[in-house]
């Protein structure tokens, strides 16, 4: 069960629905690593027993590799091929390799996309859901660009899910986005108490909103590795939480997307006492951060300047 996602449960339904009535449209879930953008995919699949449901994701060591994720999305219906426009299955077909032929004219691949999704449209609604969009091959992402601008009088509904740190990765205009932040207060409570049978201290709680930002995935990471007595507030709480492993994957993965000086003043921020930004961005430079790295850290979401002054 989803907490505090009445909002954009509400969203995802309606993109179905609108779907359904022969309204397509396209849809982009941005947020945090762990914030529960992949939850909400699952949800709208989930509640779409009555369409045909297509998948794909971005895989980063498939980025390279042209129309590999579009492959994965289409592949289920590639034998509707022969209800569109022969250039545009030839050219669909080459893209995926299926012949000897060069793709030749991408624009044809992208139309292949458009009407193959329609064609298939045409017997029950299409839900398609492109999860890591920000890791897309270039092909996929453009030919799928491209459908998500053409939905209107067709019963396909597309949903992206990008992470906020990679969002200038994938070309976002023109698509709605729906902002998915932290939890708040409520859904926090419920949150944890899926997972403990003890009552959570209200300022245990609070820390650990603060210190998550509400994040799911921190909240439940955290949750499971604190104590009993130490959520009830019979204890004290560690002077630095507890990183699980699952937190430490996510923040490392977006560490080591930043640039080498944001990587470097991050470093330095972890191994100082002081939390004043003058000195930790003093040292950082002296390793040869650039005067823009606080400011990329920050827009990373690792570091808050409140973190660092």
């Amino acid at each position: 069960m989803l907490r505090g996602r009445e909002r954009e449960q509400a969203e995802l339904h309606e993109l179905v629905d609108r779907a359904r009535a022969g309204r397509g449209s396209a849809m982009l879930l941005r947020g945090q690593p762990g914030v529960g953008k992949s939850a909400l995919l699952e949800h709208a699949v989930s509640v779409a027993a009555d369409v045909t449901v297509l998948r794909t994701r971005g895989v980063e060591s498939e980025a390279p590799l042209p129309f590999a994720a579009l492959h994965r999305l289409l592949r289920p219906v590639l034998g509707h091929l022969d209800d569109i426009p022969a250039p545009q299955a030839s050219a669909l077909r080459a893209a995926f390799g299926e012949t000897a032929e060069s793709v030749g004219d991408r624009h044809l691949v992208f139309l292949a996309t458009l009407n193959l999704l329609s064609e298939v449209a045409g017997e029950r609604p299409v839900l398609a859901v492109v999860d890591d969009a920000h890791w897309l091959d270039d092909a996929s992402a453009a030919a799928l660009l491209f459908a998500a601008r053409r939905l209107e009088g067709e019963s396909v509904a597309l949903v992206f899910a990008v992470r906020d740190d990679e969002g200038g990765r994938f070309d976002s205009r023109d698509l709605t986005v729906l902002g998915v932040a932290g939890v708040d207060v409520d859904a926090a409570d419920a949150l944890i108490a899926d997972q403990v049978a003890v009552p959570v201290a209200p300022q245990v709680r609070a820390e650990l909103l603060e210190v998550t930002g509400g994040n799911p995935l921190g909240l439940l990471e955290l949750t499971r590795a604190l104590t009993a007595q130490q959520l009830s507030g019979q204890e004290r709480l560690p002077d630095r939480l507890p990183l699980t492993e699952g937190v430490e994957r996510a923040f490392l993965d977006r560490y080591r997307r930043l640039p080498t000086d944001a990587q470097t003043l991050l470093l330095v921020a972890a191994a100082d006492d002081s939390g004043r930004a003058a000195t930790i961005t003093r040292a950082a430079g002296t390793l040869g951060a650039g005067p823009d790295a606080l400011d990329t850290a920050e827009q990373s979401g690792l570091v808050e300047d409140g973190d660092v002054c």
